[in-house]
């Protein structure tokens, strides 16, 4: 079993997947899975990186969880708000002339300097961002295990990971990157076999403050080329968020890229 029978009640259609796997394939989990997610509405909708960053602080380990809880009395909306009024009004490193958070949001470097302000004063570890693209001469297969390992390993460290995901649309023969978006994952299988193509996941959605489940998988389409076997991102079957779909018309081909990722 993983938690309590309201987890299990949560997620429901991997239950049976995971409790069948747990004697030979346990999941690294997040340490604080009974936190409430924070929820980027009530604050903004170009608010996800803040309230993800939030919710990777409040589901991880003691020492990642203070930095949602001090100062104390504060709403989430307000530790949301400190956020986006304090080290998201600084200049950013990557584009250089402007905040790091503005109306389309933040990205992931910029994120992450946010983050690292935001522990260095609790001399926290240092968090670190990756573009998780195909390596030159990496097989499909080695580029999931890399990309699980990033994530299983920033858990056991007692940061749930952010993770990056893109929405992109195929338009008059050419792929365009429509909308982005930043999730908390909070659990995924400790291990991978040697012959597995995809792998669950679950995670907190901070539009809405939703506990979500979904995959990453090696995809059997083939994106920005003609060889799926040489894809330069992974697949993210997510239900939840439903990223972009408003901008993808009927009869257009769309893919939602595993995109980068900000961790321990």
């Amino acid at each position: 079993m993983i938690h309590s029978a309201r987890k299990l009640l949560l997620f429901p259609s991997l239950c049976a997947f995971f409790c069948a796997c747990a004697p030979t394939s346990p999941f690294r989990e997040a340490e604080n899975l009974d936190a409430k997610p924070f929820n980027q509405l009530v604050l903004a909708g170009n608010a996800c990186g803040p309230a993800a960053l939030l919710n990777s602080y409040r589901f991880g380990k003691p020492a990642w969880r203070k930095l949602s809880e001090d100062p104390a009395g504060l709403s989430d909306r307000e530790r949301i708000r400190a956020i986006t009024r304090g080290p998201a009004m600084r200049e950013s490193s990557s584009l250089p002339g402007r905040a790091r958070w503005s109306r389309n949001g933040v990205n992931l470097p910029d994120l992450c300097d946010i983050a690292n302000e935001i522990g260095r004063p609790h001399l926290l570890p240092q968090l670190s961002n990756e573009t998780l693209f195909l390596k030159s001469g990496e097989s499909q297969r080695s580029f999931l295990k890399r990309v699980h390992s990033r994530f299983a390993t920033s858990l056991k460290e007692g940061f749930p990971p952010i993770l990056s995901i893109r929405r992109l649309v195929k338009r008059n023969g050419e792929w365009h990157a429509i909308q982005g978006h930043f999730v908390t994952i909070t659990s995924v299988p400790s291990s991978l076999g040697s012959g597995v193509n995809s792998f669950a996941v679950r995670y907190v959605d901070p539009w809405g403050g939703s506990f979500n489940e979904g995959e990453i998988r090696i995809s059997a389409r083939a994106f920005l080329g003609s060889d799926p076997m040489k894809n330069p991102n992974l697949e993210a079957i997510f239900p939840q968020p439903e990223i972009g779909h408003r901008f993808v018309k009927s009869h257009e081909e769309t893919y939602m890229a595993v995109s980068a990722f900000l961790g321990r």
